[in-house]
């Protein structure tokens, strides 16, 4: 079900801080998570926090996607995939696209290693690009555990510029779509808990510019 939120005005630089978020945080009505959006004139940031163990495990096990939809609706237009960890999948094997030739299950196909890494969605799961974070155009994603708290930050650019042709394609003022959603399918290793997935989408409106006063 998608519900309306508001974007607030981002400090100046589009920096990402932990404790900055905390008061901007709007809950998301289950697995207890929470988000927030700010933006400025050229950056969106998106922080998804949830205490949930169980999400928290599927996360740090198979990433988190961040979804948009400039359009304002449900549909995964672009997307963001992170962590990737070495033996996870972004989808499952019979939904990605594989070189012709090419074992799904085989070692380094849909694979990578969790750190610098991560997936570009263009077209829902049907078309992906794994990218170095220096090479994301702009792109900063930071996964990081605070306490028993996970949290999950992104930073993207609102248009495609110079440095690279990622962006969510909006402006501020817009209204767009935001999903978080991570996958059913189940790797080994991982608590029966943590098998459940996550599906949250929400409609935001991008935060306009404050008005400057004028002194007299």
């Amino acid at each position: 079900m998608s519900l309306a939120m508001q974007s607030k005005w981002a400090d100046p630089g589009g920096g990402i801080d932990s404790n900055a978020w905390r008061g901007a945080l709007l809950p998301l009505g289950e697995r207890d998570a929470s988000l927030a959006i700010q933006n400025d004139d050229k950056y969106l940031n998106v922080a998804f926090m949830t205490t949930d163990p169980g999400l928290q495990e599927r996360i740090l096990n198979q990433g988190i996607f961040i979804w948009f939809d400039p359009a304002g609706g449900e549909a995964r237009r672009f997307g963001i995939r992170y962590p990737v960890a070495w033996g996870t999948l972004p989808a499952s094997m019979d939904e990605l696209p594989h070189p012709e030739g090419t074992n799904p299950g085989s070692p380094g196909v849909g694979r990578g290693r969790a750190g610098d890494d991560l997936e570009i969605y263009t077209d829902g799961y049907k078309e992906y690009e794994r990218v170095g974070m220096k090479d994301a155009g702009g792109i900063d994603v930071q996964v990081a555990k605070l306490s028993d708290t996970l949290l999950c930050q992104l930073r993207i650019p609102l248009r495609a510029h110079a440095r690279g042709p990622y962006a969510v394609s909006a402006a501020p003022g817009d209204l767009i779509g935001v999903g978080i959603e991570t996958r059913a399918n189940r790797t080994t290793g991982e608590s029966v808990s943590s098998i459940l997935p996550l599906k949250v989408w929400r409609t935001v409106q991008l935060a306009s510019p404050p008005s400057v006063s004028r002194q007299p």
